[in-house]
């Protein structure tokens, strides 16, 4: 009979490896911190694990950090599960009178929108497949009451540019480290160019590239910031918080497009 003998040298150095902690797959938290520059699959790894660690989170998207903005509640895939936002719009009307004065009305009205990510496939009405995710609206203008339609997910939601590379639908690169705030993080970045079908407001600024800065220690997102060598940037920055985002109770929610 053949015996199969594991050489003493090799079996000492597993052994000494695995009494050093040394692993294969450094976890994400150790990736993170690496002073070179990460390869493609490193930087998958830290997305994927930003995408765990925000899942179930609640937070305000803001302009200035710590300030009001659209609040959200993730979902597991890297992608909001609720908006919910508060806004506002004025208009006016006017009419003339025997063509010499005009009477002028002013309508102010406040509104409250939530918008739920259903995860689930759309479907039209007629019973026919719609294509892309079902996302119904709901809003309650000058608290009148809340009403509810059904849509598609499109290119232009809010915040589309973020979260697209949080979940890797844009492919990112490795960044600097830097401090956002008073916290340690690490940049992923990615050429930026205006969603299909949006209006600019000026001439397009060559060149500009959107950095998406995850925290070193708890791997959540903290800031995106779309910037240019020749032009100021401009971003938005996380505030965690404890939010209660959900659907409004009372209301049935559409289940097919019409």
């Amino acid at each position: 009979m053949t015996k199969t003998r594991i050489p003493i040298v090799a079996g000492a150095w597993l052994l000494v490896s695995m009494a050093g902690g040394q692993t294969l797959n450094p976890p994400a938290r150790a990736v993170i911190t690496q002073s070179r520059s990460l390869t493609a699959p490193e930087v998958a790894q830290i997305l994927a694990a930003a995408r765990d660690a925000i899942a179930g989170r609640t937070f305000a998207l803001s302009y200035q950090p710590g300030g009001p903005g659209p609040e959200v509640l993730m979902a597991s895939n890297g992608r909001p599960r609720f908006v919910r936002t508060v806004s506002g719009y004025t208009s006016w009307s006017g009419a003339s009178g025997s063509g010499t004065s005009t009477t002028t009305r002013e309508f102010h009205a406040n509104v409250r929108e939530v918008t739920e990510f259903t995860g689930r496939p759309a479907r039209r009405c007629n019973g026919t497949a719609a294509e892309g995710e079902l996302v119904i609206e709901y809003r309650n203008e000058n608290e009148q009451g809340w009403t509810a339609k059904a849509r598609t997910r499109t290119t232009m939601e809010f915040a589309a540019s973020v979260f697209d590379m949080l979940t890797g639908v844009v492919a990112v690169e490795d960044g600097a480290v830097n401090t956002i705030g008073d916290r340690q993080a690490r940049a992923f970045v990615a050429p930026w160019k205006p969603p299909a079908g949006s209006q600019p407001g000026g001439p397009r600024v060559p060149n500009l590239t959107q950095s998406l800065w995850i925290d070193v220690e708890t791997l959540l997102p903290l800031r995106w910031e779309v910037s240019a060598p020749t032009a100021p940037g401009y971003g938005v920055s996380f505030t965690y918080q404890a939010l209660d985002i959900r659907a409004p109770d009372g209301v049935a929610a559409p289940q097919c497009v019409g």
